[in-house]
């Protein structure tokens, strides 16, 4: 009896209902891979050499390459992406560009001095060779 009348208020149901299941309205949120919301995009751009990776949340992931090294102006090409883990984010894309995206809140500086949240580790990326270091990436 006491129980019901702690849930007889539409507050109280709805924190109860969401302490029994918190990780449903998250998903809902996160719908590419716990990563992104729908429509939104992640951009993680390197630097010396000028290239970035783009991906896109519209239902599903999707990546670009946006490559601005290798011959006149910037070329961007669509893609595919699979995440085999999440949160890292190891992600392989049909690029091939292959590596692992951390969330490190206020811990990536990037070449504008602005302090991003995500941070990207490549492990290979087409015309490149190693050593790979890891940048920024962006949410918009």
């Amino acid at each position: 009896m006491m129980l019901a009348h702690h849930l007889s208020t539409p507050a109280s149901l709805a924190l109860a209902l969401l302490l029994v299941h918190p990780a449903a309205s998250l998903a809902a949120d996160l719908s590419c891979n716990g990563l992104l919301e729908t429509g939104q995009t992640m951009i993680c751009s390197g630097f010396e050499p000028n290239w970035a990776l783009e991906i896109t949340c519209n239902g599903e992931a999707a990546s670009n390459l946006i490559d601005a090294f290798s011959g006149d102006g910037i070329q961007t090409t669509p893609g595919t992406v699979t995440f085999t883990t999440e949160n890292p984010w190891q992600l392989e894309t049909s690029h091939p560009v292959s590596g692992s995206i951390a969330y490190t809140p206020g811990s990536c500086t990037d070449e504008s001095d602005a302090v991003r949240d995500f941070t990207f580790t490549p492990t290979a990326a087409p015309g490149l060779s190693e050593p790979f270091f890891p940048f920024c990436c962006r949410i918009r």
